[in-house]
């Protein structure tokens, strides 16, 4: 029986991964070729002009996540946490997909910005749901007093794309002249994206529904309006994980999106160079997640949370300082520093946005606080960073990371619980709706 249940853990946590595998693949081509993608989609009259647009729209789209997480939270309260991964995973791949399928500026003009935007904000759309979805439906299927573990997988399936789109960015840069890549070579990686869209569908068509759903169905706690409920009721638990979640959506698009670009149009270290320094902290980080999940088992979550995003925030300022005047050896150095602890902060979140909500309300509850807090200081981390050191603030990008890391460290230390806040699966489930939906 034990092997049984192991082997459905597995192959939940495989269903669930997938998603954000092709959400974050998505993500990080985007970052690393957006001076191509720029030089494709917006006239070249003005470079820098040219790449903020480009950042734009990338924070544009994730105008659509908290609309996004208001509908699929709700279908992930109401109809099931299987049903709702399915129809994220479609959206995104093909949304992925039809991106590097799209005409340019110079073939139709003003019209091929504007498709990228519907393609981005599809995308971000179909993001409101499957980070927590997936997230939900991992750990409501994972070992009681293992869900560290499993959380710090989750985070891996997040940034092992980061290393694959890396590798494949420079294949594809190594194998292609300038000219070519403009023309075709930054589409052949958006294309990939068809074939892992066929493997995610697979695998949640293959499993089934998560206990914690089952149980909520089978005693009739099913909420009718789970968004209102959670906006009623879990107010505070929403807050906290907003606040602790600014880290990680801030750190992950400046650390991906904007450093390269800044590091290769502004402080001149080579394509190649930028992607090096990138493959290498995706790494680290993806090392840090396993290393926190086992930590936050043993040592509990508060502590590793503020921790990490102390320790965070402490380097961030000097990293930005050290990279003006270092060669690449440096840069990889303390890049890499901070990926140690920015491992530490995704494995937290994972659990976070779990852990803080009741099983009733959890798809509606997470799903908004996360994605709103994404929107609104993830997709336009980017953006803000490149406007500061365009403004001479060379700095500014480590001093906001900084000023974040120092918030969410306060926020976790007083609303984040050190133990296993997720329902026990030998825990009955409460027997009156009335009863107070707050987890924490």
């Amino acid at each position: 029986m034990n092997g049984s249940n192991d082997a459905a853990q597995r192959k939940a946590l495989l269903a669930g991964a997938v998603g954000n595998f092709v959400e974050w693949y998505d993500a990080s081509l985007y970052g690393l070729f957006a001076t191509t993608i720029a030089a494709v989609f917006f006239p070249q009259s003005d470079g820098t002009a040219a790449l903020l647009s480009t950042f734009a729209i990338f924070g544009l789209s994730f105008a659509a996540r908290p609309l996004g997480a208001i509908v699929f939270g709700h279908l992930g309260d109401r109809v099931g946490r299987r049903f709702t991964l399915l129809v994220s995973v479609m959206l995104m791949s093909v949304s992925t997909v039809a991106l590097g399928l799209l005409p340019g500026y110079a073939q139709i003009g003003i019209v091929a910005p504007v498709l990228l935007l519907l393609c981005r904000l599809t995308q971000g759309f179909s993001s409101g749901g499957e980070y927590t979805g997936s997230a939900i439906f991992v750990l409501e299927n994972a070992p009681y007093g293992r869900r560290g573990r499993y959380a710090s997988l989750m985070s891996t399936a997040v940034w092992l794309p980061g290393v694959f789109s890396i590798l494949v960015a420079v294949t594809i840069t190594s194998l292609t002249t300038p000219e070519q890549l403009i023309s075709w070579g930054w589409r052949v990686p958006f294309l990939a994206a068809a074939p892992l869209a066929l493997v995610g569908l697979y695998l949640r068509l293959s499993v089934d529904e998560s206990p914690e759903f089952t149980a909520l169905r089978a005693a009739d706690r099913i909420e009718s309006a789970p968004v209102a409920q959670a906006l009623k009721h879990a107010k505070k638990s929403m807050l906290i994980c907003l606040g602790w979640t600014m880290t990680y959506a801030v750190g992950s698009y400046i650390l991906t999106a904007f450093l390269v670009s800044y590091m290769n149009a502004t402080l001149k270290f080579s394509r190649t160079e930028s992607l090096v320094v990138q493959l290498v902290w995706t790494s680290i980080v993806v090392m840090a997640c396993i290393l926190t999940g086992y930590a936050i088992d043993r040592l509990g979550r508060k502590r590793t949370a503020v921790s990490s995003a102390l320790g965070l925030g402490i380097c961030i300022i000097p990293t930005f300082a050290f990279l003006q005047h270092t060669s690449l050896p440096g840069a990889l150095l303390v890049v890499g520093v901070c990926g140690l602890f920015f491992g530490g902060v995704c494995s937290t979140t994972v659990l976070a946005v779990v852990e803080l909500f009741p099983a009733r309300l959890r798809s509606s509850a997470s799903a908004m606080a996360f994605n709103s807090c994404v929107a609104a200081f993830g997709g336009t981390a980017p953006f803000v960073a490149t406007w500061l050191v365009g403004q001479g603030y060379s700095l500014g990008p480590g001093y906001y990371l900084a000023g974040v890391c120092a918030l969410s460290a306060v926020v976790a230390a007083l609303g984040i619980g050190n133990r296993n806040n997720a329902i026990n699966p030998q825990d009955r489930l409460p027997a009156h709706r009335e009863s107070s939906p707050e987890a924490v």
